[in-house]
């Protein structure tokens, strides 16, 4: 579907409504006119959160920031945010996407 350094959306062709993949049908009219869009890969944070206690398979990477970030076409998506420096996140801050990976989508800020 995509490289790992382009982030995919789906766009109905029938009532414009955007989606994550994967998707089959479209979840706002039902029908199956998905196509295929690179994003610009850039968005604002909606809102985060810091974790510090994560699952045992996360915790070599605490504290790590899991973030919904608006996509500038609209669409929202849950994501990994890595900090440039050490500096803190907040909300309305602009990030780009860097790529998916097995954890899913990463961020840079």
């Amino acid at each position: 579907m995509s490289n790992e350094h382009q982030m995919i959306i789906l766009h109905c062709e029938v009532c414009g409504t955007f989606h994550i993949p994967p998707k089959y049908l479209c979840t706002k009219c039902g029908h199956e006119s998905l196509k295929e869009l690179t994003t610009s890969g850039t968005g604002r944070i909606y809102t985060f959160t810091t974790i510090y206690a994560a699952p045992e398979s996360f915790k070599d990477q605490v504290p790590y920031d899991i973030a919904i970030v608006e996509l500038d076409e609209g669409i929202k998506v849950t994501a990994r945010v890595k900090r440039m420096n050490e500096g803190s996140i907040k909300i309305g801050d602009l990030v780009r996407f860097f790529k998916k990976d097995e954890i899913g989508y990463w961020f840079k800020k």
